[in-house]
C-alpha cells in the first residue's frame, strides 16, 4: 500500500500545475540561428573542404554563440560523416537505425509479454521515435546517440557483451552526454562480476578520454580571447520541465502536459517493476538522463530529452502485469487485528 501511495504523490507532483514549470524554447530570432542551422552550416563547410575546428569556430562566433569551456564544441563525429555522406543518406541510415532498434526490443522484450503487450510496446517505442523520424532531427548529436543508447541495451547479452559495447562507444563518440549511462554500463558490469565486459566498457571510456583530449587541444588553438564563456548548465529547472521536455520530442507532445507527465511517471515505475538486467539498464537510463534534465539542462537545452525519447513510454506495456501482482498481494496480505 505504501508503495501506491508514494507513486501517487510522485504523480500528483509531476502533473501539479505543469503549465508553471518554464518552457522548452530554441534560438529562432532573426539575430539567433537556431541549434540546427548552426550544425547544419557547420557541416556545410566541413563538405566544402573546411577544417572541422576552423569552421566550427567561425559560425559559432557568427551566430554568437559560446567558444569556451571546450566542450562548447560539439565532437567532429557528426559534422564529419554527415559532410561525408551527405544529409539525405544520413536520413536514410536514421530510418533503418529506428527500424532496427523497434526488432532489437521486439526480440528482447517477446519472452516476457503476451502478443497484445508487446504489440503495444512496440507502439510506445515508435511513439518514443517519432520526433527521431524528422529528417531534421538527425542534426541533433543527441538523436544518434539516443538511437544507439536504446539498441545498446537491448542486444546486450550476459557473456556476449560486445556488441552493445560497440553501440554505447559509437554513441559515446558522437555526443559527450552518452558518457553516465556508459558508466553506468561498466559499474553494473563490475556489480555483476563480469570482468571481461567490465573491461569492454573500461577500454571505451580511455579512448574516449583520448578522444576528448585531442579535442580539447584542437579547440584551444581556433578559439581566441575574446571569444564569449559559455554562461554554465545549472539551471535547476525541476522534474516538470525535464518531463515536459521529454514529451515535447515524442508523441507525448499530442497529450496534455499533465498526462504525458503522469504516463512518463507510470512508465519508470512499469520499467523498475521488472526483474531484469536489461530492464535496469533501461530504467537507470530513463532515470538519469531525467535528472540531467532537471538539474543542468537550459530551457534552450531541452532535447537532451532526445537521448530518453525511444525507451520513455515503454514502460507502460509492463502495467497490467504490475497491477495483477500488487492486486495479489494485497489480497495475500493479512490485516492486523484491531
Amino acid at each position: 500500500m505504501s508503495l501506491i501511495v508514494g507513486l501517487v504523490v510522485i504523480i500528483a507532483i509531476a502533473c501539479w500545475s505543469p503549465a508553471s514549470a518554464p518552457a522548452p524554447k530554441l534560438r529562432t530570432s532573426p539575430a539567433q540561428h537556431s541549434d540546427l542551422q548552426l550544425y547544419r552550416d557547420i557541416i556545410a563547410g566541413v563538405a566544402e573542404g573546411g577544417n572541422y575546428y576552423e569552421v566550427a569556430a567561425r559560425e559559432q562566433r557568427a551566430a554568437g554563440y559560446p567558444l569556451k569551456p571546450f566542450y562548447t564544441f560539439r565532437l567532429p563525429t557528426h559534422a564529419t560523416i554527415y559532410a561525408a555522406v551527405g544529409e539525405r543518406a544520413m536520413i536514410v541510415i536514421l530510418w533503418l537505425l529506428c527500424g532496427g532498434l523497434i526488432v532489437a526490443w521486439w526480440v528482447r522484450l517477446k519472452p516476457c509479454l503476451p502478443t497484445p503487450l508487446l504489440g503495444a510496446a512496440m507502439v510506445l517505442i515508435a511513439g518514443g521515435l517519432g520526433g527521431l523520424l524528422e529528417p531534421k532531427t538527425g542534426l541533433f548529436h543527441e538523436s544518434w546517440a539516443a538511437l544507439l543508447l536504446a539498441l545498446m541495451i537491448a542486444i546486450r547479452r550476459p557473456g556476449r557483451a560486445w556488441p552493445a559495447i560497440i553501440a554505447g562507444g559509437a554513441a559515446l563518440m558522437v555526443r559527450e552526454l552518452a558518457l553516465p549511462m556508459i558508466l553506468a554500463m561498466g559499474g553494473l558490469a563490475l556489480i555483476e562480476k563480469r570482468w571481461r565486459e567490465a573491461a569492454g566498457w573500461a577500454a571505451i571510456v580511455a579512448i574516449f578520454a583520448l578522444y576528448m583530449t585531442f579535442h580539447a587541444h584542437w579547440v584551444a588553438e581556433v578559439v581566441l580571447p575574446r571569444d564569449p564563456t559559455s554562461q554554465g548548465w545549472s539551471r535547476q529547472l525541476g522534474m516538470q520541465f525535464a518531463l515536459k521536455s521529454i514529451a515535447k520530442v515524442t508523441f507525448g507532445i499530442r497529450l496534455p502536459d499533465a498526462l504525458a507527465a503522469g504516463l512518463l511517471v507510470l512508465s519508470l515505475f512499469g520499467w523498475a517493476s521488472v526483474r531484469s538486467g536489461w530492464a535496469l539498464r533501461a530504467f537507470l537510463l530513463l532515470l538519469g538522463y531525467g535528472a540531467m534534465l532537471a538539474l543542468f539542462a537550459r530551457t534552450d537545452t531541452f532535447y537532451w530529452a532526445l537521448i530518453a525519447a525511444p525507451l520513455s513510454f515503454v514502460g507502460l506495456a509492463f502495467l497490467p502485469k504490475v497491477a495483477r501482482d500488487l492486486a495479489k498481494a494485497m489480497v495475500r496480505t493479512p490485516y492486523p487485528a484491531p
